[in-house]
């Protein structure tokens, strides 16, 4: 089941706009907003995006009870020519609704997608979608879908698809983490959250808190995973002691940070430490910014590759977009691909 904006059940939805019709000289803008209730900045704000949105007949409003909710909302937008998708809330919902999106299929031409900062740290959102207060990018929201492009630009993105976790059907996502960057995020929510540090601040603490921790050789951010690892054509090699590995399709993690180098043509961004990671103190502000010194190569444990497929073998804990997956050897290969390239809207102030 599932709710309008005022929370009232939805049991017959409205007809369809018809997307045909003019709109400020264009397609008509139908879209079809997605909100998690129990994300960060809903919270406190769920009231007044509904308020924004209460009287604007081109935007429909869903609020969610649960993760369970999001496949029949996506079918209802479908069956009213939805053609915009907006997502309000965190990473976590934005992987949650990308994977009903793209393994379902429901509308038969992918809609735009516009991102909006709902969540804790909206990583997603501050490279793809909307930055600032949530109001504020509701408020945009509302004034593009009646025809406003002053200050709109489409981008594109890929969406990682990620087969292989333990007991679940394929992923999808825009952030893959395994090894201690599993630490980092579960320091984050015990020790720099607890005291009311949020948006890209928080990560910004932890990478600082990562460094320190892999200087004092600490275990908990310093101990490795073992990986194989094969990207493309090369089959997973000799198990590798990797301390952290990321795949992304974004082109900017928090704070702006860019910790890839790779040159190859690939879609995706592959970068990972190994133990002994040697000259941490001087390769890591190079590492975070994607621009080598001489310190950062793979004799002292750094490696980047930009690549279209993505095979690992693990035992242990992996993230897509901050939620939590398994995986293990047993279970077998762990696989990341371009399991679509959505067209992103973002709206500038």
């Amino acid at each position: 089941m599932f709710y309008d904006a005022t929370h009232t059940l939805i049991t017959d939805p409205p007809a369809p706009l018809n997307p045909t019709t003019p709109h400020s000289g264009q397609r008509a803008r139908i879209v079809g907003l997605i909100s998690n209730p129990n994300s960060r900045r809903n919270r406190t704000s769920l009231h007044e995006v509904e308020a924004i949105v209460a009287n604007q007949p081109a935007i429909h409003h869903r609020v969610t009870a649960g993760t369970g909710d999001i496949a029949g909302i996506l079918d209802d937008f479908a069956r009213l020519g939805v053609n915009t998708l907006a997502i309000n809330g965190g990473d976590g919902t934005t992987a949650h609704v990308f994977t009903e999106l793209l393994e379902r299929r429901a509308f038969a031409q992918l809609p735009v997608i516009i991102l909006l900062p709902g969540g804790t740290t909206n990583m997603n959102a501050a490279d793809a979608g909307l930055r600032g207060s949530l109001p504020d990018s509701v408020r945009r929201l509302a004034a593009w879908a009646n025809g406003d492009d002053t200050h709109s630009e489409s981008l594109t993105r890929p969406i990682l698809r990620v087969e292989g976790a333990r007991g679940e059907s394929p992923l999808y996502g825009m952030f893959f983490g395994a090894g201690t960057i599993i630490s980092g995020i579960e320091y984050c929510h015990a020790n720099v959250h607890t005291l009311g540090i949020r948006d890209e601040l928080a990560p910004g603490l932890v990478v600082l808190r990562t460094l320190w921790g892999m200087l004092r050789k600490d275990e908990h951010f310093s101990r490795p995973t073992a990986i194989d690892i094969g990207l493309d054509n090369h089959e997973c090699g000799a198990t590798r002691p990797v301390v952290q590995l990321l795949v992304t399709s974004l082109e900017r993690l928090f704070l702006g940070l860019r910790p890839w180098w790779g040159s190859e043509t690939g879609v995706l961004h592959c970068t990972w430490m190994e133990q002994p990671s040697r000259h941490v103190l001087r390769a890591f502000p190079a590492l975070l910014r994607g621009k080598p010194n001489r310190y950062v190569n793979t004799d002292n444990g750094y490696f980047s590759h930009n690549a279209g497929h993505i095979r690992l073998q693990l035992d242990g804990t992996f993230t897509l977009d901050g939620e939590m997956h398994h995986a293990s050897r047993e279970h077998g290969l762990l696989t990341i691909t371009n399991g679509s390239t959505l067209e992103f809207v973002r709206i500038r102030h």
